[in-house]
């Protein structure tokens, strides 16, 4: 049945109007709140990361996926949060967020080692984070080159990756960072070592050196300065060598390697200085060898001539030194006018046979100086039949028969071709020892003897007008070859470059060193010529062409390299033309200094355009750096 509302003694709800107001009332009060401060919160993480000097890095890492969620397009943001989680030991699940930073702002610095230094973190667990590792790591070091840690990490990965000139660079780029971490540039040698890479060789071993080198360091060096004398290198050797001298200075064999270098390089007064450091510690026979070659360079013929007769006196185990001094011995005698001392020698020391064509020739020569023309024809029928391969006796043959025949020998003609025979030879000699004075007074005499038929002599007079500086008459002498063999390759380059050298008829240069190159096409000096020849006539990429072939036959010239740094530089190719002079400094020649002077500025331009690279790549960065507050949230 039912019930009566008004008889009711239940309590029903009653509606509470105050609900929708207060709803209101709170939705009100909260669109009214201010957002949540995204710097405060950034600030308040980076207190409690460790770097931060905190000590909760999980409760950094959450606030700053709260402001993540605030300011989604913050490199910084990122960042901190990728900090935070390597921190608190999560580096797999720091990675998206580094990635994600770099992402936003590639050329942030401080973004990019972090995820360099992050991935060799993990690389060291999983292999194939290796090329992402040093793909940011590269990255990185081009915008923080000053940064050790990020070339040693590159370095590690690089090995790791087989990538011998990636870690050769790095482990250079470390140690002229830190000079004194040996630990880099062994690495750097053995790489540079395996790699055949010359340069960073050498660097990598005289830093080794620079200081208080250990044994194994020492053996380094040595071997380096033994493999840039067999290169050529005579200027790196001496270098290394006296490195080597200073460390172990009672070594007498190393200052005579230091002498030896000089004396190829013709620095006599120099050879003889460190030749007397060797023979203060240990006299022998090829250091007094060596002595009387600096002696006679020097025009002290007559100490040279007592130090080789005392030499030849004794016994010489070495068959070099003894072939030798004997040779060095009988040049002394001639070059003094001592010409019956030196039959009187050779009478009763013959000499072994592998000397003795050479022996046969000063016998003729000694004859021929003391007038005695019978010996002397004598000799010389024999020294063509014998050796008929010496030039000598080649020029001797060519002589009329009836020259070489005693019973004719009262015409003026037949003692003038002996004598003008043996003063091309006299001033062969003296041009061994470039005394060029002598060697032209010589070979004017001999011109007044007869018209000089081998061009080959007048190549070597030319030569020597030169080296005296008389240019004209080195042109004429030339041209003087070129009628008489027009053929000639040698002729031909001599006189094309000579034209060359003073900028006049270039077109005949070109011309004559074209038909050199023709008749020669491997002889690397030639090709080297026509090389220039080419660049003088503005012709620049042919000229690059052609100097990188005379590279390529010439390997050890520094004029080559020097050539082809002056192309690569109208080419503006800078980079290789530093590197192309830099490898004829490894040499000696007369010029060094202004190379080296060039090579310097043109280093401060190469480092200054360096330098802008770099600033230009940061500059546009900026606005992804955490003290920019344009990217802060």
């Amino acid at each position: 049945m039912p019930v009566s509302l008004i008889c009711s003694t239940e309590r029903l709800p009653v509606p509470d109007f105050r609900l929708p107001f207060l709803a209101v009332l709170l939705a009100t009060s909260l669109a009214s709140a201010p957002p949540e401060d995204a710097r405060a919160m950034m600030l308040q993480a980076r207190a409690l990361q460790l770097r931060g000097g905190g000590s909760d890095p999980v409760a950094a890492a959450a606030i700053y996926r709260r402001v993540a969620v605030l300011v989604p397009e913050s490199a910084e943001v990122q960042l901190r949060l990728s900090e935070a989680l390597q921190e608190s030991e999560d580096a797999p699940g720091a990675v998206a967020p580094a990635r994600r930073a770099v992402a936003l702002a590639p050329r942030n610095a401080e973004a990019r080692a972090h995820l360099g230094l992050l991935l060799y973190q993990l690389f060291q667990k999983d292999e194939a984070l290796a090329p992402e590792a040093a793909r940011e790591l590269r990255a990185a070091t081009a915008l923080l080159p000053q940064d050790p840690e990020l070339w040693a990490r590159l370095g590690e990965v690089s090995e790791r990756m087989k990538d011998g000139e990636g870690a050769l660079q790095a482990w250079l780029h470390l140690g002229r960072l830190r000079p004194s971490f040996q630990s880099a540039w062994e690495r750097a040698a053995i790489h540079a070592r395996a790699l055949q890479n010359y340069e960073g060789r050498r660097e990598s071993v005289l830093a080794l050196n620079a200081r208080n080198p250990e044994e194994r360091h020492l053996r380094l060096l040595e071997e380096l300065a033994r493999d840039q004398i067999q290169a050529g290198y005579l200027a790196h050797a001496e270098e290394s060598f006296l490195l080597l001298a200073q460390h172990l200075p009672q070594e007498p064999g190393l200052w005579e390697n230091v002498a030896l270098v000089r004396l190829q390089t013709s620095r006599f007064e120099e050879a003889l200085d460190s030749l007397g450091k060797a023979e203060a510690l240990k006299t022998t026979p090829r250091t007094t060898f060596n002595t009387a070659r600096a002696l006679m360079n020097l025009g002290r013929f007559k100490e040279a001539e007592t130090r080789l007769a005392a030499l030849l006196a004794g016994k010489i185990e070495e068959t070099g030194i003894a072939d030798g001094s004997q040779a060095l011995y009988a040049e002394t005698l001639l070059l003094e006018g001592k010409g019956g001392a030196l039959l009187a020698y050779l009478k009763e020391h013959p000499g072994r046979p592998q000397v003795a064509g050479e022996l046969q020739v000063f016998t003729c020569q000694a004859l021929i100086s003391r007038n005695d023309w019978k010996s002397a024809l004598a000799a010389l029928k024999d020294g063509i039949a014998h050796f008929p391969k010496v030039p000598f006796f080649q020029q001797a043959a060519a002589l009329p028969p009836e020259y070489l025949e005693y019973r004719f020998f009262s015409r003026k003609e037949s003692r003038a071709a002996l004598e003008q025979l043996h003063l091309e030879g006299m001033a062969a000699i003296w041009s061994e020892f470039q005394r060029w004075d002598k060697c032209l007074v010589a070979l004017e005499k001999a011109r007044t003897l007869g018209p000089i038929k081998n061009v080959d002599i007048l190549i070597m007079q030319s030569s020597a007008y030169e080296q005296m500086g008389r240019t004209d008459d080195s042109l004429r002498v030339l041209r003087e070859a070129q009628k008489a063999n027009p053929d000639n390759p040698m002729v031909q380059n001599n006189l094309g470059y000579l034209l060359l050298e003073q900028e006049r008829n270039l077109e005949e240069a070109a011309a004559l060193i074209e038909a050199s190159a023709k008749a020669t096409p491997d002889n690397g000096n030639v090709v080297d010529s026509l090389g220039w020849a080419q660049f003088k006539l503005g012709r620049i990429a042919e000229a690059e062409v052609t100097l990188r072939r005379a590279a390529e036959l010439s390997p050890f010239s520094p004029e080559v390299r020097k050539h082809l740094g002056e192309v690569l530089v109208k080419q503006g190719k800078l980079a290789e033309a530093a590197e192309q002079w830099e490898r004829a400094l490894a040499f000696v020649f007369p010029d060094r200094p202004a190379l080296e002077k060039r090579l310097g500025e043109l280093r401060v331009r190469l480092a200054r355009e360096r330098a802008q690279k770099v600033e230009d790549a940061q500059a546009p960065a900026q606005d992804a750096t955490p003290d920019d507050d344009e990217d802060q949230p």
